[in-house]
């Protein structure tokens, strides 16, 4: 049995999937308050092992994507690793976003966007996971290569009911609205055929969005 742990986008999402194959949701758990989300990742993780025992391992999104977000279940990830002595892998949120995009196509996913910048995954969802086409990028105003792209893409997260960044992503772009369960996406995706030392542990850092040199942030839309 494997718990999936992840809070880098708009909430907390905690996910138990058992060790089969196909590893099987058992529970999804997700609330949608980012600033108290921190405060439920302890009791939910109890109340889980409670209900299905101690899991044989732990997967977590390191981001990138909310700073806190992807500190706090990195933080707690580590800790409980090492409480129970089980080995613990981390993998992209952006990853885990792209898990539920439907089998065969390519997806943009986008998150924490602040204005014109926000992070930025480009995947194709194959049978067995989303398989990276390039590196987990941040974007400040424009779109890297190969954007605009030709062929259909679904795009989830910040930018998916964005028509005109819709348009900038790719003539047959199409959004993907739904939030994932992204909990049990991060168990399903981990490879732990080489599980790292819980110290090593780390958030997946890139430049913030909105950032434009040092100390300062975009401001716009709100953030």
């Amino acid at each position: 049995m494997i718990f999936g742990i992840d809070a880098s986008g708009p909430g907390l999402a905690v996910g138990v999937v058992d060790d089969a194959p196909c590893r099987r949701v058992l529970a999804d758990w997700y609330w949608l308050r980012p600033r108290t989300a921190g405060t439920h990742l302890t009791v939910w993780l109890e109340t889980l092992s409670q209900q299905f025992g101690r899991p044989e391992a732990l997967a977590v999104g390191i981001g990138p994507g909310s700073f806190t977000g992807v500190r706090i279940a990195v933080t707690a990830a580590k800790v409980l690793a090492w409480a129970w002595g089980i080995p613990v892998q981390g993998v992209s949120s952006l990853s885990a976003w792209a898990y539920g995009a439907p089998v065969g196509e390519k997806v943009l996913v986008t998150s924490e966007r602040r204005g014109a910048a926000f992070y930025g995954g480009y995947y194709l969802r194959e049978t067995d996971g989303p398989k990276p086409l390039m590196p987990d990028f941040p974007v400040d105003g424009a779109l890297p290569a190969p954007f605009p792209v030709t062929g259909s893409v679904a795009v989830i997260g910040a930018l998916a009911d964005d028509p005109a960044w819709l348009e900038r992503v790719g003539a047959h772009a199409y959004g993907l609205t739904e939030v994932p369960l992204l909990g049990s996406a991060v168990a399903r995706i981990a490879d732990f055929a080489a599980p790292i030392d819980a110290v090593r542990l780390t958030p997946a850092y890139l430049k913030a969005p909105g950032t434009r040199g040092s100390g300062s942030r975009d401001e716009s839309n709100g953030q």
